[in-house]
């Protein structure tokens, strides 16, 4: 019976964070369609960074919370949040609800079913596999899935499938999945901290400084900013956030906070453009088996400065950012594989600091509005201006690479396990 429940609440982790990383990644609508009015798409352009920064924080403190009460409250909250998104969709597509609402609370409640199933599944190694696969596998589609379908119009079986993210397929169930983790787990004892006033708010401080400060810095930088110093600024803005969230982290568990940073800039610097959907197979796989080589060797430093490399690549190679190249093909793979291998080499002390890392992925960088104008993106990627993308994403690399070193000597490895 045990063997089964394991099995349950791996299925349920992948799907869950899966799930939750469609959402966050693209909440319910992006307005980049041709029946979209010029003010919707700009007011959503505006709305969907701030709603799935606001759900990656509020994954965290779901997430430090969740613990208060045990694992069968976090599947319970997990079922709940799920619910929820799956009806949102529904009223969406019945009612004229606002988009922009409707993806706050698409998001939120997204980041709710994030830090909830992050709380139950990241107690043991099988559920723990299962939750990352899930999280990272919503990244990589929800990144080269969306672009596709918008621009042309879900023709394809694939497209069709994922037209709406999360589509209603996965989504509700998922729901009595959830449910089924939900009743076969045992009541277990609350956490070490029963109350509110012995809640780490560290990883709650950190998620607030980070993701805001990520928001705030890539809303401010555009692709018609010129200004080498504004660029200069904001990278250094995110480094600082990146690595106060790190200290505010118990012991080295803000070693997984930096490597996120440093792979959202350089994964945004070379995955720009929709993939061909035959190159999700191939990406999807590398990841699996990233992760595996992190759980089984693991070196943090090794991993930041391969992200650096394929910053450099990124720079170096003329077709990484065409869709149909090889380098584009090879670049998203080494990333991929590298954001497997991250999170399988840093395993967190508790929940919330994976959950903080995994919403880093989803909040949209400055690397990336860098190279975006609105629904569109730019189109000679190739020219000196392109170049600042990478460029961004190297100085983050580099300054990862030293602020992960320097953790690593100031704080002692944690010897202990959750």
């Amino acid at each position: 019976m045990q063997r089964y429940r394991a099995a349950l609440d791996t299925a349920g982790g992948y799907a869950a964070a899966a799930i939750a990383g469609l959402a966050l990644i693209v909440p319910v609508g992006t307005g980049c369609d041709t029946d979209s009015s010029a003010l919707q798409m700009m007011l959503l352009t505006i709305t969907l960074p701030r709603a799935t920064a606001a759900g990656a924080v509020v994954a965290v403190l779901t997430a430090v919370c969740a613990r208060m009460f045990g694992t069968r409250a976090a599947w319970g909250t997990a079922t709940v949040a799920t619910l929820v998104l799956a009806t949102n969709h529904l009223l969406v597509t019945t009612t004229s609800a606002s988009l922009a609402t409707a993806n706050f609370a698409d998001a939120l409640a997204a980041g709710v079913l994030l830090g909830a199933a992050g709380a139950a599944a990241l107690e043991h190694r099988p559920p723990t596999i299962g939750y990352l696969l899930g999280a990272l596998t919503g990244v990589i589609v929800g990144d080269n899935i969306e672009t596709v379908a918008a621009e042309t119009g879900g023709q394809s079986l694939l497209e069709r499938a994922f037209v709406d993210l999360p589509p209603d397929w996965l989504t509700i169930p998922t729901v009595a999945l959830l449910a089924v983790c939900f009743l076969l787990c045992h009541r277990t004892e609350a956490s070490s901290y029963p109350t509110t006033l012995n809640l780490p708010f560290g990883p709650i401080l950190s998620a607030a400084v980070v993701i805001t400060t990520t928001a705030v810095v890539s809303e401010r930088l555009t692709s018609e900013t010129t200004d080498t110093t504004a660029i200069a600024l904001g990278a250094l803005a995110v480094l600082v956030a990146a690595v106060v969230a790190a200290l505010l982290l118990p012991g080295r568990d803000g070693t997984l906070a930096l490597l996120a940073v440093s792979l959202a800039a350089t994964g945004s610097a070379i995955a720009i453009a929709a993939q061909a959907h035959w190159k999700l197979a191939p990406m999807l796989v590398v990841m699996a088996l990233g992760l595996a080589a992190g759980l089984l060797r693991p070196a943090p430093v090794v991993a930041a400065g391969a992200i650096v490399l394929i910053g450099i690549f990124a720079l170096l190679a003329p077709g990484v950012r065409h869709d149909d190249s090889w380098t584009a093909l090879i670049g998203s793979c080494a990333i991929a594989a590298l954001a497997g291998y991250s999170f399988g080499a840093v395993i967190t002390g508790n929940a919330a600091g994976t959950v903080l890392a995994l919403g880093i992925l989803f909040v949209p960088t400055a690397v990336l509005t860098l190279e975006y104008r609105g629904c569109e993106a730019l189109p000679d990627r190739a020219a000196a201006s392109g170049n600042r993308a990478a460029w961004t994403a190297i100085a983050l690399g580099v300054g990862c690479v030293a602020a992960i070193i320097a953790l690593r000597r100031w704080r002692p490895e944690r010897v202990e396990q959750d």
